[in-house]
């Protein structure tokens, strides 16, 4: 199966915010074969870092559980680096791409342009089954089922679900299995070349800077090492010691540096070849409501904990009002029970144990929408 290559992703959140990303897991696939796996929990954002006990309950993990982890600036730094230039493959790409998304936009940081494939997409287009849950599709390919909900087991049974359709449908590459990506999240860039002596664009001084008048002296110069860059770059570009540079300004002037005769013609082959990345050109695009949008967060995270307060309150209410109904329905059980009437007692027995259940329930989530930490989160 030579040609496949991908990473496989799988993220969990804290809680209904799919920024509120608490756990995720790599797995990473070279030429049809599964080569590395990671994962690891990830305390999330502020603001959104509270943890539901329905999510708690499905995933296992907890706000203890992440006081020590790394925070998703770091995290996020971590999932790039393991990714590289893969394209992501994700169960439910939408989702897992919504959260990478919105927990980057939540800290205004920047993302980078990451395609993402659906594998449950593929499943769909090659798989004929009345649903197309993960562990139906596993089932389907006989593929060991995912035992409890973590990370790394749902990011490999995505893997596994690609390696296993690829292979029967005789699949080579990604282009093959997709038409093209389901999503994709971050900006792609325009970079700016540097161009050399040897560039055959840069064979003039004056190529890339047009308008901005005559070179400085000693670039047309027969030997000279320089690296000539758009007069709007707002860079500097260095080189070695003996070869001369160039820095550009946002004004188009340009200064060289001392060419250093005796080494200019045996350092030609060691001028430096920056990335795009290196001379990526710096980013105007975002405005400045960007850079004071955390300010105008205030009053939503201020509606949300009034929000939070109100409901634990009513939450707290309902919960006394069912502790009356208790004490109520237990007398009743007694009484029938002193009846001899045993499938009623049984009956407001049954309903006794539902009242104590929703008195449980009530006071656990009020408390949870009025403990200190939740309402203090988003400050």
């Amino acid at each position: 199966m030579s040609g496949i290559s991908f990473t496989a992703i799988d993220f969990e959140t804290a809680n209904s915010h799919r920024g509120s990303a608490c756990a995720v897991g790599l797995v990473k696939v070279r030429d049809g074969r599964i080569v590395d796996t990671a994962s690891w929990l990830i305390k999330p954002p502020p603001g959104i870092d509270d943890f539901d006990p329905i999510n708690v309950e499905l995933h296992g993990i907890a706000e203890p559980d992440v006081q020590n982890a790394a925070d998703w600036e770091m995290s996020l730094e971590g999932i790039l680096h393991f990714v590289s230039e893969d394209p992501i493959v994700a169960f439910d790409a939408a989702y897992d791409a919504s959260v990478m998304r919105k927990a980057t936009e939540h800290q205004h940081l920047d993302l980078p342009a990451k395609d993402f494939y659906c594998a449950l997409h593929l499943a769909e287009d090659h798989l004929t089954l009345p649903r197309h849950r993960l562990s139906d599709v596993l089932a389907a390919l006989d593929l060991p089922p995912v035992e409890r909900h973590e990370p790394r087991s749902h990011a490999l049974a995505c893997a596994q679900i690609v390696l296993a359709i690829a292979a029967t449908r005789g699949l080579t590459t990604l282009a093959e299995a997709w038409e093209g990506p389901t999503t994709a999240v971050g900006k792609r860039r325009r970079g700016r070349r540097v161009r050399t002596d040897a560039d055959p664009e840069a064979e003039s001084p004056s190529a890339g800077r047009e308008g901005a008048g005559d070179a400085p002296e000693g670039l047309g110069e027969p030997g000279a090492n320089f690296a000539a860059v758009a007069p709007d770059a707002n860079l500097a570009v260095a080189v070695h010691d003996a070869v001369p540079h160039l820095v550009a300004d946002d004004g188009g002037t340009a200064e060289a540096g001392t060419v250093n005769a005796e080494n200019a013609g045996a350092c030609s082959a060691d001028l430096l070849q920056l990335s795009r990345a290196e001379v990526e050109r710096p980013d105007f695009e975002r405005s400045d409501i960007d850079r004071i949008e955390p300010n105008a967060t205030a009053k939503p995270r201020a509606a949300k904990r009034a929000s939070s307060t109100t409901a634990g309150l009513v939450l707290f209410v309902l919960g006394a009002a069912a502790a009356v109904g208790l004490a109520y329905l237990t007398g009743l059980t007694i009484r029938y029970f002193a009846a001899g009437q045993a499938v009623t007692a049984a009956l407001t027995l049954s309903a006794a144990a539902a009242t104590m259940w929703a008195i449980w329930a009530s006071i656990t989530r009020g408390w949870h929408r009025l403990r200190p930490g939740r309402l203090t989160a988003g400050n």
